[in-house]
């Protein structure tokens, strides 16, 4: 959580913006934005928009690539990249079920 945090903290500092400012910017409070910058669970709405404000892909925010760009992601339309947003967050059982639902097979019965 911490490396998220740096990230967010470094992308904003590097635009020379204060949290005042991304707060504005974004509709949200300077809390939020401070909690955000200090390790806070973000939701995958405000992780999308801070993905959009700053121009990178989320997999860099949530410290996954160290690429600001992901190819693969910016072909997926918004609604595949808030299914993938969701499925990343997910528990491991949770995880092992929708896989098992897409490879077509119930991984229930193979324990």
């Amino acid at each position: 959580m911490k490396e998220r945090a740096n990230r967010l903290y470094e992308l904003r500092k590097s635009r020379n913006l204060t949290q005042s400012a991304v707060a504005y910017k974004l509709n949200l409070s300077l809390s939020r934005i401070s909690a955000y910058e200090n390790g806070g669970n973000i939701p995958c709405d405000v992780l999308r928009e801070f993905a959009d404000f700053y121009d990178v892909s989320i997999d860099y925010i949530l410290c996954f690539s160290d690429s600001k760009t992901d190819k693969y992601c910016s072909s997926l339309r918004l609604s595949e990249q808030k299914l993938l947003d969701v499925y990343r967050n997910l528990t491991p059982d949770a995880k092992a079920l929708i896989d098992g639902m897409v490879n077509g097979y119930d991984p229930q019965t193979t324990k």
